[in-house]
């Protein structure tokens, strides 16, 4: 004989499992469906720079492969101005939805928090990080009628003559070399910031400043013309780029402000849903992984380097640290 307790408790037990498992994949189901629609129209990736710099180029060439990969136009859009705090504070009041991003140079995320009381963003807690693209030393360059050939001999003409030094914007890691090398060797030399790396170097070949950091890849082509001289670069080692252009330590130059590398990171809104982020991310790494890539971006003298969005949260925590420290030992405040 069947005891009907078979068919009683254990139905209803029964009813319940079936609408909990019905209910249980609801929240991974909704990731996958946003995921198979994204993107549903174009995405901008924004840089806090005039076009024409590295940030701009390294924009959109990742801008030209996420198209063809995501099958929907990717745009880089130019947004300039204040040490890339424009572009910055732009998409961080962006809709967290994936279609704005911002690609930027250190500056911006570890950098200008230590420099400005009133920025109207947070890096910690305003951008979830995507993912690192690549890192790099700046070549400090001067005008070929700076009658200079190494920095000891720049030193010694810095001390008797009015000198301009000029970067892509107050805050920047160019203006924080100009500090430190006013620090250094008891200087007195005056920043000059720009919208960007283009028109810095445009006032450095027009005569507006004698010097100069940028980006190998920008100030490389008139290196070589010889319109420009390069005094040295940041870093522990010569750049790959230019080998035969000795550092600002080999030259005398102490202190980790002389041999910190910049690095070039992609990063969302805060709450951008974390498989967009990762998305990202993939397409990130494969982007590095082409020898394409890695050509061009020698030529800009940087690295391909990736990290995804939490090592790259780490790094910039732990950057943000150093250049606090660095900021204050050189005594730059903006606001």
């Amino acid at each position: 004989m069947i005891d009907s307790q078979q068919f009683g408790q254990p139905a209803v037990l029964r009813r319940q499992l079936l609408v909990a498992i019905g209910a249980m994949p609801i929240a991974a189901l909704a990731s996958s469906a946003r995921a198979s629609r994204y993107p549903a129209r174009p995405v901008r990736i924004v840089v806090g720079f005039a076009p024409g710099g590295t940030a701009d180029a390294f924009a959109r060439l990742l801008a030209e492969f996420a198209t063809k990969q995501l099958r929907t136009a990717v745009i880089v859009e130019n947004k300039a101005g204040a040490a890339a705090i424009v572009g910055a504070e732009h998409v961080a009041k962006s809709s967290a939805d994936g279609y704005t991003l911002l690609l930027t140079f250190a500056d911006a995320m570890v950098g200008n928090p230590a420099l400005y009381r009133q920025l109207p963003y947070k890096p910690a807690s305003d951008f979830v990080p995507v993912g690192l693209l690549a890192q790099g030393p700046l070549v400090v360059s001067i005008g070929k009628s700076v009658p200079a050939s190494n920095l000891r001999e720049f030193v010694a003409h810095a001390r008797k003559a009015s000198i301009s030094w000029g970067s892509w914007g107050a805050g920047s890691h160019g203006h924080l070399l100009c500090e430190a090398m006013n620090k250094a060797y008891q200087l007195t030399m005056q920043h000059v910031p720009y919208k960007g790396e283009a028109p810095t170097v445009q006032g450095l070949l027009g005569g507006e400043i004698q010097i100069a950091a940028g980006s190998i890849g920008v100030m490389a082509p008139h290196l070589k013309s010889g319109a420009l001289k390069a005094l040295g670069t940041n870093g522990v080692q010569p750049s790959l780029t230019l080998p035969q252009v000795p550092t600002l330590a080999e030259q005398g130059a102490s202190g980790e402000a002389f041999t910190k590398l910049g690095w070039v990171g992609l990063v969302a809104p805060a709450n951008t849903p974390a498989d967009i982020v990762a998305q990202w991310g993939t397409l990130v790494r494969d982007f590095l992984a082409l020898e394409s890539t890695r050509t061009r971006f020698l030529a800009y003298g940087f690295e391909p380097s990736f990290l995804d969005s939490t090592a790259l949260r780490k790094r910039m925590e732990d950057d943000a640290r150093v250049w606090a420290r660095l900021i204050a030992e050189a005594g730059v405040r903006l606001d």
